[in-house]
């Protein structure tokens, strides 16, 4: 049985960019993923575009419980590294608001022709083929499952075909989005071996509120809000954008704007909605041409006429601004700038972009090698870090793939 340098478990973007760059690099490498094409997450990506990295490129951009260990991998794969990987791979790309870059091709294109590449260098594909059985070198500290027998090197089944290496890199991901046949079982098995785990939980997916909230009936208007939270009399603003894109649905709130609160967002907690962020209800009721103007009227000038009337105190929305006392003034203003409403949940892994949690950086090396078990890497979405919507999650994709990459070629010349 041939023993490889490295065998990889995960061909998303991680595993992929990681395998070419080993073999690149004339390491002998094993590719296994259970799906029969490689990158069937990342096909979905953006919507069939592939939303692949972003201009800003911080810490601040990302869930992470030691966002200072995530800082080092980012700093050393700027934006301009990914948009490299797209220009050897011969794909367009296009960088939108909020400096996102998407592909101007099928994102099913960077997969396929990343796995051209690890084909080219000579890469050993076992696709359709679950990785499992997974028996860990004698000398690992750690609790060895599978097969028995002491052994130097790291022994697996793809499938029923027996795989042996002597170093092992888990790009598995995560369990969001189900459907593409994700799963966190790599982590659980992680986990098992002795890594602090954070549990995973969905992100990047819509939030359901109640069916009698205020707002019901509203789906399909879109708006910019600024969104935040109320967490035990706390208000928290942590989107780093600020100001998004807002959608109702028929089971509560989506866009942008909910995706990315959902990265924060616990059960208990309040949401805050700015429905006119940039625009001071305030100063719209004081100007001099609103005094003969109905309260509503003025709301439904800047918004939608729906959410207008839902908005607006059913005691104030027939009166004229000049009539309104300045409690309620302050009043209309604040169910403007600070409606609150309390979400029943999120919709879950099935609709979630991404899951937040994974192998806790406290156990791995500044290398994303196991502290626990030498020669063992973790990169991608089985880590503990998760982007927040624009690229980013793609973008940690290959910053981590590259720096596993990198050090299984180190370890090589060592």
């Amino acid at each position: 049985m041939p023993c490889y340098d490295a065998a990889i478990i995960g061909a998303g973007p991680a595993g992929l960019l990681c395998a070419r760059n080993a073999a690149r690099a004339h390491l002998r490498v094993a590719l296994i993923d259970s799906h029969e094409e490689p990158g069937a997450k990342l096909s979905l990506a953006g919507g069939g575009r592939g939303n692949i990295t972003n201009r800003i490129i911080a810490e601040n951009r990302y869930i992470s419980g030691h966002p200072e260990r995530l800082r080092a991998v980012l700093r050393a794969f700027p934006c301009e590294k990914a948009l490299d990987i797209l220009r050897e791979l011969s794909l367009p790309f296009e960088e939108r608001d909020f400096g996102q870059i998407f592909g101007l091709r099928p994102a099913y294109l960077l997969a396929e022709r990343l796995a051209l590449q690890c084909d080219d260098a000579g890469v050993d594909f076992y696709l359709g083929r679950t990785a499992r059985d997974i028996a860990l070198p004698a000398a690992s500290s750690a609790p060895r499952f599978g097969a028995g027998g002491k052994r130097d090197v790291f022994s697996l089944l793809a499938g029923k075909e027996p795989v042996q290496a002597k170093r092992l890199v888990v790009a598995a991901g995560s369990p969001a989005f189900p459907a593409a046949g994700s799963s966190g079982a790599m982590a659980g098995l992680a986990g098992r071996w002795g890594h602090k785990v954070i549990p995973f939980r969905p992100v990047l997916t819509p939030l359901v509120m109640p069916q009698n909230w205020p707002l019901a009936g509203l789906e399909g208007i879109g708006l910019n809000v600024r969104a935040g939270l109320l967490r035990e009399g706390r208000e928290l603003f942590p989107d780093p954008e600020g100001i998004r894109p807002l959608l109702f649905t028929h089971k509560g709130i989506s866009g942008p704007a909910a995706l990315v609160l959902s990265c924060w967002w616990q059960e208990g907690d309040e949401i805050l909605l700015d429905f006119l962020p940039e625009l001071p209800v305030l100063e719209l009721l004081d100007a001099k041409e609103s005094g003969k103007m109905l309260a509503r009227n003025i709301l439904a000038r800047r918004l939608p006429a729906r959410l207008a009337d839902a908005l607006c105190p059913e005691d104030i929305r027939r009166r004229k601004a000049a009539e309104l006392s300045r409690k309620d003034r302050l009043r209309l203003a604040s169910a403007v700038h600070r409606f609150r409403a309390r979400p029943t949940g999120t919709e879950g892994m099935k609709k979630a972009e991404a899951a937040a949690g994974g192998v806790c950086f406290s156990s791995l090396s500044r290398r994303l090698e196991s502290l626990i078990v030498p020669g063992l890497f973790f990169c991608g979405e089985v880590v503990d870090a998760t982007g927040l919507l624009g690229g980013y999650n793609i973008h940690w994709a290959f910053a981590s793939g590259a720096l596993v990459a990198k050090a299984l070629q180190e370890g090589q010349r060592d």
